[in-house]
């Protein structure tokens, strides 16, 4: 019976530990490939790719010729880069002046990326190998799977608490062992704060888009894993605290 009990308490640990992670980390890349953020860093990159070089007159240019297709028709496809068109409501490019296309084409060209149909399932995308099929990990796609697979890793976390809870006789040592769980889950990611000092410096171009979104998950990743500890810590304290106790009142 003792080894059966040290098994699944062994085996309810990693389950257990090695879920919760992958959950939590799943969180933040939910919340990394959201629409928002997705455009908040494509944006920036795109728009100082393709209009850095641009200047008034070529943009005054390019909104007459959009004007003009846009009399005979209710959408307009732009060309953007390597044959590659992006399509554009005219209602929009009407209501719009030249020093606000960038912004309206850049918005246009990221919708289209992010919630194009890429004609494969996202493994199935994935496994492909082919480079434009990869985009589905930042996609709308993407997005989805990350949120169905991230119900299957609470279920993991729940399952493998269970196995936890039901190897440990006492709740004194459930305290404990949960304790002692969630603090070796939660230490190590008290690191993350410090990881920006060591990431290889980002291109100019796109360091003002992409920065803010990597300290914001960092920070939110490491909160959340701080959350952990501090709960680890209290059942720990409490666990300790009430084993104190009960064999204090044994012995009076």
């Amino acid at each position: 019976m003792g080894l059966f009990r040290g098994l699944g308490k062994s085996f309810g640990s990693i389950l257990f530990t090695t879920f919760l992670v992958l959950a939590i980390l799943l969180i933040e890349l939910v919340d990394f490939t959201s629409h928002d953020n997705f455009k908040l860093v494509a944006s920036g990159i795109f728009e100082g790719q393709l209009f850095s070089a641009i200047s008034e007159q070529e943009l005054k240019d390019l909104r007459s010729f959009l004007l003009f297709q846009c009399s005979r028709t209710d959408k307009v496809n732009v060309p953007i880069f390597g044959g590659q068109s992006v399509t554009m409501e005219c209602n929009d490019v009407k209501n719009s002046n030249e020093s606000q296309l960038p912004a309206l084409i850049t918005t246009s060209l990221v919708d289209s990326l992010y919630y194009k149909d890429f004609g494969c399932s996202f493994v199935e995308c994935v496994r492909s190998g082919n480079p434009q099929n990869l985009l589905v990990v930042m996609s709308n796609e993407g997005n989805h799977f990350y949120k169905n697979l991230q119900v299957y890793m609470w279920v993991g976390t729940g399952v493998g608490l269970a196995l936890l809870l039901a190897s440990i006789g006492t709740w004194i040592g459930r305290l404990k062992g949960i304790g002692f769980n969630l603090v070796f889950t939660g230490l190590p990611f008290l690191l993350l704060g410090y990881s920006s000092s060591f990431m290889p410096a980002l291109p100019p171009e796109i360091e003002s888009s992409v920065k803010p979104v990597i300290d914001s998950l960092t920070s939110s990743l490491t909160n959340k894993f701080i959350i952990v500890l501090v709960i680890g810590v209290v059942l720990l304290v409490v666990g300790y605290a009430l084993g104190f106790y009960l064999s204090r009142k044994g012995k009076k």
